[in-house]
């Protein structure tokens, strides 16, 4: 979709303005001569260790330095009068001091350096209107950063009437959306449509219907119907993506499930009072998965699960020793898991599981007794499950894992 990570073209104070004003909090603090190059206010700097103490220095030394690049600029302006370029770096300045934290800190006066650079961009407008497009650009950024979003609609769609270009109608759709805000964007729409290329068409039809609150009679440029015919097209297209992104996830965490309660040992209730010999239930959404030991013997010859669809998976143990070498899982679609024990002792020492994407969840017993004390795995994606013994006998009782 259209963002201001479109702004890569544009110019250095667009692309900062906007990161800036989205992040924007009051401007509060004061300046010591120009710009409060004084003193901290309180709280400014602490009193932790000296570690703190340094990074908070450095930090000041960058405020400082800051405030040492607006103060050379005015200097400038005094001596040599205002220029768009002088102008238009003010501009920049002020954004860095926002989005830098100097405002936040209380280091720079952001709304009183921003009425100040806009009457800099004003006074450039009219010492050279040629430079009017990237000047009523500036001056929607300050606006913005004010808090005045009509005025920066005003002045971003100057920006627009001074140099038809994508920079000002990104701007637009920045600012929080009212009635004049949705005007703008509606009245720069038409002529924006030119500049966009095929690949943005469905985004940039989307912005234009957002402000016209869904209603395409409310856009107006030549072949505007074709747009409107393109855009459902490529929001159907893109629907029918995310649902099956949405599907693949989906069985992506089926399969995790299933590793958790097919691929683990008495990762349940047992059966008779003994998981070793009979096997046991685990409990879950889509209802309760049974696994059943092989021969009566779940630790050497291994174990199979059959979910509630009716599909299984098969674990065999790896030369016939699981809590020693570590078991194999296969899975109704046909993928493995291969677990395998650490430092060859799975009840004490824990194992991993290799999972069949190729990432793998590490198993650590608690206190060093996996079957007493139970158990926690760290999955891939940084989620874990905790397994601990039901009074205190995975073995016989089982567990109860979250």
């Amino acid at each position: 979709m259209i963002t201001s990570a479109c702004f890569s073209g544009g110019t250095q104070f667009v692309q900062g303005l906007l990161l800036a004003s989205l992040g924007l909090t009051a401007g509060c603090g004061f300046f010591s001569k120009a710009l409060g190059a004084g003193d901290p206010p309180s709280g400014a700097t602490g009193s932790g260790p000296t570690s703190s103490r340094d990074g908070n220095a450095a930090v000041a030394e960058q405020d400082r330095a800051l405030q040492a690049e607006v103060e050379a600029i005015w200097a400038e302006v005094d001596t040599e009068g205002i220029t768009a370029a002088r102008a238009l770096a003010l501009a920049d300045l002020l954004a860095r001091a926002y989005r830098s934290g100097a405002v936040q800190r209380g280091h720079v006066n952001g709304p009183g350096l921003a009425r100040a650079t806009l009457d800099h961009v004003q006074d450039a407008q009219a010492a050279e209107p040629e430079a009017a497009a990237d000047l009523h650009q500036a001056a929607g950024g300050i606006h913005q950063l004010l808090g005045d979003d009509d005025r920066a609609a005003a002045a971003y769609t100057a920006s627009f009437d001074a140099q038809a270009r994508m920079e000002p109608f990104l701007a637009l759709l920045t600012l929080p959306r009212d009635p004049v805000v949705n005007a703008a964007i509606l009245e720069v729409c038409p002529r924006v449509r030119s500049l966009v290329t095929e690949p943005e068409t469905a985004d940039f039809v989307e912005a234009c219907l957002v402000a016209a609150g869904g209603d395409g009679s409310q856009l107006r440029w030549e072949g505007v119907e074709g747009d409107l015919v393109a855009h459902q097209q490529e929001m159907a297209r893109r629907a029918e993506e995310e649902r099956r992104e949405a599907e693949e996830a989906a069985a992506a965490a089926a399969r995790r499930a299933q590793v958790q309660v097919a691929a683990v040992f008495a990762a349940g209730r047992c059966s008779f009072g003994d998981c070793a010999g009979n096997g046991w239930e685990i409990q879950t959404d889509a209802g309760t998965v049974r696994v059943s030991c092989n021969f009566g013997d779940c630790l050497h010859k291994g174990w199979e699960a059959r979910f509630p669809d009716g599909s299984t998976a098969r674990t065999s143990c790896n030369f016939g020793e699981c809590m020693q070498k570590g078991w194999q899982t296969r899975f109704p679609d046909g993928q493995t898991a291969q677990t395998s024990c650490n430092f060859g002792e799975c009840a004490t020492k824990g194992w991993q599981t290799r999972l069949p994407d190729g990432s793998t969840a590490q198993t650590s017993c608690n206190f060093g007794e996996c079957y007493t004390k139970g158990w926690q795995t760290r999955l891939p994606d940084g989620g874990s499950v905790n397994c601990r013994c039901n009074f205190g006998d995975c073995l016989q009782n089982g567990t109860d894992c979250s």
